[in-house]
């Protein structure tokens, strides 16, 4: 079965020519490469202001923070399961565990800053 037609209004048939230098076109290509996305698709959405991908370092980035803050979730659940065992736990314990946390917090909400803009 074929895809469905896409209404006139959305059609991307209106082609807009842009002329560049080679060292200019080498530059959005790589850019656009970053972002795994065409040439033509990264300047649509750079021009027109949606949200870019994120690159594949910012994904392993934000892969390697969420790691952290598993294992600092399972830090924090064995903490707890001490105290509801009856045991003491030190205090200094609970409170680097909790500045961890929140830093890793931090750099993940600090990578996802540019999540409120449009996405295409």
């Amino acid at each position: 079965m074929a895809r469905p037609k896409k209404a006139f209004d959305e059609v991307r048939g209106t082609p807009l020519g842009v002329r560049l230098t080679v060292a200019e076109r080498a530059e959005l290509d790589a850019t656009a490469e970053l972002y795994g996305l065409t040439a033509a698709e990264f300047m649509r959405r750079r021009s027109l202001g949606y949200r870019l991908p994120p690159t594949q370092a910012a994904a392993r980035s934000e892969a390697v923070i969420a790691t952290a803050l598993m294992r600092l979730g399972v830090n924090l659940n064995q903490v707890a399961k001490h105290l509801n065992a009856g045991r003491p736990v030190k205090l200094p314990v609970i409170e680097d565990l909790a500045r961890r946390i929140n830093a890793a917090l931090d750099r993940l909400y600090d990578a996802r800053r540019d999540e409120n803009r449009p996405q295409l």
